[in-house]
């Protein structure tokens, strides 16, 4: 006569591990997606380095001055050297805008700013603002892990 051994799990232990796993994705969804969106704002801070590059070159070749600099940000010509990123499609951030420029003789001072507003709605943000001639600092959203700006 043989003797029938049921093997497998008990319903018991099987919802123990749909729970753990449940709460492991729970925790580890929102930072998975933080790290994603860090990611993509690395495309902004590429982006913005291009645009300081093309300003500062246009400041030195224009007598210290920033007169007639425009980045439109419906994709048309800028009046800098490089290519306007507006005008790329399938970018991840959708804007880029400069403003706040310095008037002559003030010294060079200007800020750019990145912005992307994800499918969910939230908005990020990534700024570079140059101060003066030599100092300038790079500020990300609070939901990109900052610095913020003050």
């Amino acid at each position: 006569m043989f003797v029938i051994t049921r093997r497998g799990f008990t319903l018991l232990e099987v919802l123990i591990v749909v729970i753990i796993i449940g709460i492991l994705a729970a925790i580890a969804l929102p930072q998975y997606i933080k790290t994603i969106e860090k990611a993509r704002s690395a495309e902004a801070v590429t982006n913005i380095g291009y645009i300081r590059t093309s300003l500062d070159r246009y400041w030195y070749e224009n007598d210290y001055s920033f007169a007639g600099v425009t980045l439109p940000t419906d994709g048309s010509q800028c009046t800098l050297d490089i290519d306007n990123p507006n005008a790329v499609k399938n970018k991840l951030y959708d804007t880029y805008s400069i403003s706040g420029f310095s008037a002559p003789p003030a010294g060079r001072a200007y800020t750019i700013l990145a912005t992307r507003t994800a499918p969910s709605g939230t908005i990020y943000t990534v700024e570079w603002v140059q101060e003066s001639n030599v100092k300038g600092t790079l500020y990300r959203s609070a939901n990109l892990g900052g610095p913020v700006k003050p």
